[in-house]
């Protein structure tokens, strides 16, 4: 959509016999569309298009308007009206048919949908719609997605969404554009395009379950906007978009300066876990940089990272977020489907630890690395433990031993030796303890942790465990002469950031 606006004008067309309130209809259309840089020329369009007058208008003034791209009109059947389908179906058909464009149709699965996801009617409906539509766009090759939402359908959702409560985003309503999906008639009312299709003798059909009140936005659009206008503000509908447009304006402003600060304090990682060598996202968060945000930049840096972690952020879930950050203790969130927020000192982690799934209990991330081949001393960075292996030679023992020093007869091990992460089953037998161990039974009776036993991986020489990295060597690889050279085994954290040598 990056075409200049002027091969984008030359190419928007206007019939001469059309009447002017059309010609008045279309030309602002025509503007919205260069205005915005909806629509590139000579690119395929999906338009999706029910039967209804808001869809069978958009059908028409963007094969008018762009006669010489290809224009794909989609019926999506949702599945909860079959005594209508085949009315409305045909119709579109018959539209696509005289505004020469393809005709294509798909059936979803509304009610196994709402079943499986435990949503509403409506929201599985929208997302199968959405979901259709952009496979069609994909076969397609088009540009966009064009939905019929008018002034009247932004009105109603800036009520919706302010009834089940949104921030400043959402009362922003829904925008011209969002990623492929794009809304030409969003500054047009309903009743200008029911006169353009009642001018040019358009058929359309009307949808029952518009007047079907169990539907929140239905009660919206036949109870609470008349009531309004009828008892508070005349101008109500106008009110709401000019409200919506000043609160997107804003809405800019925000996003801009909390994108400044995720990128400061916000760090995402991947760690590989095994056995299935999946990958694993982790998000950390500075909280020394987050604590000098005012309000509104943390509850955005806070959502950001719930959208990040795939999982839908809500007041109550940031309000949660926000304890746990002010607090001075350090502590754990269960968010859903397993996402747990960890607090440590200052920085705060974002993890599945568990996976995907809904569980109870503590938890903490499994950090991991793959295994690699040691050929010689030398230093050796594992980034993903911000820790190092240290191996040096030495010509003998010293007469005090440092606690983590470790030290190893060279004449007992064969190079390349390999680093991985300790996995169940692994044993061997600790310096000085009476016979083989398992590396879990040892690591508990070290007193480590169970949150950062996976720091310590094990050193291997033929396939032999060779030592606990920063713990304790195998009895088979002591030195057992005095005054005999070694090898010095240090595992210690990274002084600055951990890379890998280039």
């Amino acid at each position: 959509m990056e075409q200049s606006k002027e091969k984008q004008e030359s190419q928007l067309k206007t019939p001469p016999e059309l009447p002017p309130e059309t010609k008045d209809l279309q030309h602002r259309v025509a503007k919205v569309i260069t205005s915005f840089s909806l629509i590139a020329p000579d690119t395929p369009i999906i338009i999706g298009v029910s039967g209804g007058a808001d869809s069978v208008t958009l059908l028409h003034l963007l094969s008018a308007l762009f006669p010489s791209s290809q224009r794909i009109a989609v019926y999506v059947d949702h599945g909860l009206r079959p005594s209508e389908t085949p009315a409305e179906k045909q119709l579109v058909q018959e539209r696509a048919k005289a505004c020469s464009a393809i005709f294509r149709s798909v059936s979803v699965d509304v009610a196994g949908e709402k079943k499986q996801q435990r949503l509403s009617t409506e929201e599985a409906a929208r997302r199968l719609r959405y979901q259709a539509l952009e496979k069609f766009r994909e076969e397609f090759q088009a540009g966009c997605i064009a939905v019929g939402h008018t002034a009247d359908d932004q009105a109603e959702e800036i009520l919706l969404r302010l009834i089940r409560g949104s921030g400043c985003k959402g009362l922003s309503g829904m925008a011209m554009q969002q990623e492929r999906i794009i809304r030409p008639l969003l500054r047009e009312k309903k009743e200008a395009l029911i006169s353009y299709l009642k001018e040019r003798g358009i058929p359309f059909c009307e949808d029952s379950s518009n007047l079907d009140t169990r539907f929140l936005r239905n009660k919206i659009r036949l109870d609470l906007l008349p009531k309004l206008e009828n008892d508070y503000n005349r101008a109500m509908r106008q009110t709401l978009l000019h409200t919506a447009s000043i609160l997107a304006e804003e809405d800019k402003l925000l996003q801009t300066l909390t994108q400044n600060a995720y990128q400061i304090q916000v760090e995402e990682q991947w760690t590989t876990v095994l056995p299935e060598r999946s990958r694993q996202k982790k998000i950390l968060l500075d909280l020394s940089h987050f604590s000098l945000e005012p309000t509104a930049i943390q509850r955005r840096i806070l959502e950001k990272i719930c959208w990040a972690m795939e999982s839908q952020p809500s007041f109550k879930k940031i309000e949660l977020l926000l304890s746990l950050l002010r607090g001075e203790k350090d502590g754990e969130i269960h968010l859903s489907q397993g996402l747990r927020a960890s607090r440590q000192g200052t920085s705060i982690s974002f993890h599945y630890p568990a996976g995907k799934k809904a569980y109870r209990g503590r938890a903490s991330i499994k950090k991991s690395f793959s295994p690699f081949l040691i050929p010689g001393p030398g230093r050796y960075p594992v980034p993903e433990l911000n820790r190092e292996l240290l191996i040096e030679e030495v010509h003998s023992l010293p007469d005090v031993l440092t606690p983590g020093y470790l030290y190893l007869d060279p004449s007992k091990l064969h190079f390349p030796l390999l680093l991985r992460p300790a996995v169940p089953g692994d044993r061997f037998h600790p310096l000085g303890a009476p016979g083989r161990k398992k590396i879990s039974r040892f690591l508990s009776d070290q007193k480590i942790p169970a949150a950062t036993r996976d720091r310590y991986p094990v050193l291997l020489s033929e396939n032999r465990i060779v030592a606990v990295a920063g713990l304790r060597i195998d009895h088979h690889f002591r030195i057992s002469t005095t005054g005999k050279a070694a090898l010095l085994l240090q595992w210690k954290e990274c002084e600055n950031k951990c890379v890998l040598p280039p």
